[in-house]
């Protein structure tokens, strides 16, 4: 989930001010368009909407696949604004055809966000700290407080089980291993420090405009891609890559660093927060934020 700047700072206030009018506007709101080509002449892969879950997933940030459950977890902020130590946050667990089954399946988060799992726990964002939670109970089984930290927001694991987790005000990513968060690199020009992705040695890192690479190892930083404000979610698709942007899009970066948009949502007013792919599926999953829902789409591959 992308910081918020001033302009969104005021949509919150807004929000707020009128939230029972708000929260009807979105769940009338159409889904978006079925199929979602960015041009014909462009062969990046494509989007057709399979389902749109129930609007109970309030402010849905992040979406997780469990691969060992085979189902899926959604990190609900409930409410706003994304900072606030409110205690009414909570993650559900919904079926791969889009059924709740259950709503809140852990509770007492503040606001929860990145998730990644290795071996039997799930590792959760909460605004300064992570939170682990057995895969088994459903029940929080540690946390650490990261100093410094204040918006703690996206977590990948790697194939080792090194938690990377990203601050977005910080422009910082730290690194759970051994049962201590130490920082891994902070860097101001790493502006807005959100979506990361786990790639062998490699962080993918996406920005306020920007995505990168980054070697664990030597900490050195590259620009792969530019031209995608506000980014949220990333995952790797073959050797492209998802990107979201909060403010309602999914786009797709090529080998070249070329940028595609294959899906536009900012008309229905349906952000696209932190994104998850499970390619041997070929499915995209989408969590709408203040649509209160989560949005699942096949991937038509690139030919």
């Amino acid at each position: 989930m992308n910081r918020f700047p001033l302009i969104f700072a005021c949509v919150i206030i807004v929000l707020s001010a009128c939230k029972p009018t708000v929260k009807e506007e979105v769940q009338t709101v159409a889904p978006p368009p079925a199929t979602i080509r960015d041009s014909i002449d462009n062969p990046t892969p494509t989007l057709t909407r399979i389902w749109t879950s129930e609007a109970k997933l309030t402010t849905s940030e992040s979406v997780f696949y469990d691969t060992t459950a085979n189902v899926l977890y959604v990190s609900c902020i409930n409410g706003v604004p994304p900072d606030k130590k409110d205690g009414d946050g909570f993650i559900a667990k919904v079926s791969l055809d889009g059924k709740i089954i259950t709503l809140k399946w852990v509770t007492g988060l503040n606001a929860p966000k990145g998730m990644g799992r290795t071996g039997n726990t799930l590792y959760v964002t909460d605004i300064d700290k992570v939170v682990a939670i057995d895969v088994n109970t459903g029940k929080i089984s540690n946390s650490w407080k990261v100093a410094g930290a204040t918006f703690l927001n996206d977590i990948t694991t790697s194939a080792d089980g090194v938690v990377y987790i990203s601050d977005s005000n910080k422009s910082t990513i730290y690194q759970l291993t051994k049962g201590k968060v130490t920082p891994l690199l902070s860097d101001t020009t790493l502006h807005g420090t959100n979506g990361l992705f786990a790639d062998g040695k490699n962080l993918l890192i996406a920005g306020d405009g920007k995505t990168y690479s980054l070697d664990v190892v030597s900490k050195t930083v590259k620009v792969i891609a530019e031209g995608i404000p506000a980014g949220d979610g990333i995952e790797k698709y073959g050797d492209g890559i998802f990107q979201s942007s909060w403010l309602g899009e999914v786009n797709y970066i090529d080998q070249k660093g070329k940028v595609s948009k294959i899906l536009d949502t900012k008309n229905a007013k349906l952000n696209t927060a932190d994104i998850e792919v499970v390619e041997n599926k070929n499915l995209l999953y989408v969590p709408t934020f203040f649509g209160n829902t989560v949005t699942a789409y096949t991937i038509s591959p690139k030919k």
